[in-house]
């Protein structure tokens, strides 16, 4: 019976106690910073793990543009490779004359106003990535057509192709790349381009001095195929996705370029915040003039308008174009072909450095520093041509002139490459496929026209006032910008748009917080999952 009620008894109090020793406050607190250390510490090898892997795609998308950039580069060259081959005696294939070969040379130019005004209504149409493939269409028609053509006017028709699929490509390729970076990749990849143009050049040069034409043509199908194959495995930019009510897409377009999904909520997170702000603000049915038409857009679209003449009277693409002729007025004697290739040669490293530059240096600074460069070394060479005149040649003029010229080539990079540049960072998200293309197209209108023109201008001036147009230019262009150009460099997209969209025009006027403004380095994972939860 005992038996009984003590089992009864245990089942409410246990015959033995366990008995277990409570650390004390200062061992948990230790034993507590222990394990955050290592919570830590992996969640700081993810952010870098995932920080890597999103520069790396952005990088890799980036390359994919690029590829097509150098396709559409050789066709501005390819004149050069072709003329020569037409012109020469030993070959009746397709005869030409000299007006003939200005024709074939020019209506690349021509075409790629039309290409450019297409391109914005198709990006904001199809999105940034289907009009970079629609632009490999008219390319692969152009190198084709040229490469079986028989007759002068279906070799214009296939030149006029290549020169539209180039206007195509201009905008949406700076846009993609500008709405796809980060601000602190943006510096290095928003140039790159340019580079790829002029490496696009140097290739068809280089083609061009070992192979046939017609071979050279049909290479260069080549690069437009690579590019179709990389552009289809990379996303649509976040930016075009989110306007167009692709949500979930944008969010996956933007953990691939970020590497990881939290950093891409969070980011789509805010551009759904400026977004729905925006619409706010904007009347549904306002059309793109004016929009054009508001401060946030009229300042950066005078800012490149501006910037763009007076780096065309600055000499950019006129000396490209004339610096064999310049050269020679100096009583060169050289092959044309290797003095080709050397130049395009030059123009690529000098576009690599500026690009590695823009990774360091302030967008104003160089600019600034590139514009008082490009008019001392025109003005240089104006005064040198002023003081030899009448003179008979020495041996040195050729050796100061080269000098001047290079000079000139080094700074005047710069100022070649940042129209690209300021057309992906300076204009607001909800016009700028749009503008990007007409402004490329107004730019290529202005060029051709200066191009046609720049004989007369030579035969009424000389050699010598030429340049120093190009110098008084330069320093021109140096002022404006630094009374208008804003630094961008580190700026988010979103942030540039808030600057444009102040009272202030001039940059000494703007809001100071603007100037104090840094990029901050992104966040570990685990402050940004404590945000979201």
């Amino acid at each position: 019976m005992s038996v009984e009620r003590d089992d009864e008894y245990s089942k409410f109090m246990p015959n033995k106690l366990a008995y277990h020793v409570v650390p004390g406050a200062d061992f948990q607190c230790k034993l507590a910073h222990q394990n955050s250390r290592k919570l830590s510490t992996i969640d700081e090898q993810d952010y870098e793990q995932a920080n890597r892997r999103g520069m790396r795609n952005q990088v890799l998308a980036t390359c994919a543009v690029l590829l097509l950039s150098a396709g559409c580069g050789m066709p501005i060259g390819f004149s050069a490779v072709l003329l020569p081959q037409l012109s020469d005696g030993n070959t009746t294939e397709i005869p030409i004359d000299v007006d003939t070969g200005s024709w074939i040379a020019s209506v690349h130019s021509l075409a790629t106003p039309f290409g450019s005004l297409l391109s914005g209504p198709l990006a904001d149409y199809l999105g940034r990535r289907k009009t970079l493939l629609v632009s490999v269409i008219p390319l692969f028609l152009g190198w084709s057509t040229l490469a079986t053509a028989k007759s002068v006017k279906i070799m214009i028709f296939a030149r006029f192709l290549c020169g539209f699929a180039t206007g195509i490509l201009g905008g949406p390729g700076q846009v993609y790349i500008a709405e796809t970076a980060e601000p602190n990749l943006r510096s290095l990849l928003i140039g790159a381009p340019y580079v790829a143009y002029s490496c696009g050049i140097l290739l068809v040069y280089s083609l061009g001095s070992i192979m046939y034409w017609r071979n050279v043509a049909w290479c260069a199908n080549v690069l437009p195929f690579l590019a179709v194959v990389s552009i289809y495995c990379i996303p649509e930019t976040p930016s075009w996705l989110l306007r167009n009510g692709h949500e979930k897409k944008a969010l996956q377009a933007l953990t691939f370029l970020r590497g990881s999904e939290i950093s891409a909520q969070k980011e789509v997170n805010d551009m759904k915040q400026r977004l729905d702000k925006e619409r706010d603000t904007t009347k549904t049915n306002e059309n793109i003039f004016r929009l054009c038409c508001q401060r946030v857009a009229i300042k950066p679209l005078v800012i490149v308008i501006v910037f763009s003449l007076l780096q065309m009277f600055s000499g950019t693409f006129i000396v490209i174009f004339y610096a064999i002729d310049i050269v020679s007025e100096f009583g060169a004697d050289f092959d044309s072909k290797q003095a080709a290739i050397w130049t395009a040669a030059v123009r690529v490293v000098c576009c690599m450095i500026f690009c590695a530059i823009l990774i360091f240096v302030r967008r104003r600074r160089i600019m600034i520093l590139s514009g008082i460069g490009s008019g001392v070394f025109c003005l240089a060479l104006s005064g040198f041509m002023y003081a030899r005149m009448g003179h008979p040649k020495m041996s040195y003029d050729l050796l100061v002139a080269g000098g001047c010229l290079l000079g000139y080539i080094v700074f005047n990079t710069a100022l070649m490459v940042m129209p690209g540049i300021m057309i992906g960072e300076l204009f607001p998200a909800r016009i700028r496929g749009r503008t990007a293309g007409g402004v490329f197209a107004s730019m290529n209108v202005a060029l051709f026209i200066f191009a046609k023109g720049f004989p007369a201008l030579q035969s009424l001036l000389k050699m010598r006032g030429v340049f120093l147009v190009f110098g008084f230019s330069s320093f021109l262009l140096t002022i404006f910008m630094c009374l208008f150009q804003p630094e961008t460099k580190g700026r988010s997209l979103e942030h540039i748009e808030d600057y444009f969209n102040g009272n202030n025009w001039l940059w000494f006027r703007r809001d100071r917080g603007y100037k104090t403004v840094k990029l901050l380095p992104l966040q570990p994972l685990k402050e940004n999952a404590a945000e979201s939860a």
